[in-house]
C-alpha cells in the first residue's frame, strides 16, 4: 500500500498539473508547446502500460520490473531536480521518460492482487486503486503547498520546480525502500 500511495503520483501529477507552469515559467513555452509536450507524455504513459507486461514476463517478476521502472522514474525526477532549466528538450525528454516509467501502475497492481485471498479480491482490488489515485490528490495537493512557500522563499525563476521534482523522487524513493520488503510473488 505504500508503494500504490506513490507509484502514480509523479507521472499523473506533473503531467496533470506541473508540466504546464514547468515549461512556461522555466522556458517561456506557449500553449501549443505546452499541449505537444504533455501529449507526448500521455501518449508515452500509454504505451507504458501495455509495455510493462511484457518486461515482466521477460524478467519473470513482478516485484523487479515495478523496482526498476520506479527507480528509472526516480533519477528522471532527480535530473529534473538537476538541471531544471537545462533545456526545454531535456525537460521534456525527461518528463516523458517519467510517464513510460511511470506507467507501472497495473503490474503492482497486479502484484497487490496476489497477497488478497480469493474472496477478498474486488475489495483488495479497490483499496489498492483508492491508494494509488488517491496519492495523486494528496500528492498534488501537497506539491501545491511546496510551491507556494518555494517560490515565496526564493522568488527565482526554477527553484520551486527544483524542490517539486526533489519532493516526487524522495517519495518514490521512499516507497520503493518500504516495497523492497515486499515478498515477490512470481506467477501470482
Amino acid at each position: 500500500l505504500p508503494m500504490m500511495l506513490v507509484v502514480y503520483a509523479p507521472s499523473a501529477a506533473i503531467r496533470g498539473l506541473w508540466a504546464g507552469p514547468y515549461l512556461e515559467d522555466v522556458f517561456a513555452m506557449d500553449p501549443t508547446g505546452i499541449g505537444n509536450v504533455t501529449l507526448a507524455m500521455a501518449i508515452a504513459m500509454a504505451v507504458g502500460s501495455f509495455a510493462y507486461g511484457p518486461m515482466e514476463r521477460m524478467v519473470g517478476s513482478k516485484k523487479k520490473v515495478v523496482l526498476l521502472g520506479n527507480l528509472i522514474v526516480a533519477s528522471f525526477s532527480l535530473t529534473l531536480w538537476i538541471a531544471p532549466d537545462r533545456s526545454w528538450l531535456l525537460g521534456a525528454a525527461a518528463m516523458t521518460a517519467i510517464g513510460f516509467f511511470g506507467a507501472g501502475f497495473p503490474v503492482l497492481m497486479a502484484h497487490g492482487r496476489s497477497f488478497c485471498p480469493p474472496h477478498l479480491v474486488g475489495r483488495g482490488v479497490t483499496l489498492m486503486n483508492l491508494f494509488a489515485i488517491g496519492g495523486v490528490g494528496v500528492m498534488q495537493m501537497v506539491t501545491s503547498r511546496i510551491y507556494g512557500a518555494a517560490g515565496a522563499a526564493e522568488q527565482a525563476g526554477d527553484y520551486p520546480f527544483r524542490v517539486l521534482f526533489l519532493v516526487f523522487a524522495g517519495t518514490l524513493a521512499a516507497g520503493l525502500v518500504v516495497y523492497l520488503f515486499s515478498e515477490d510473488r512470481v506467477g501470482s
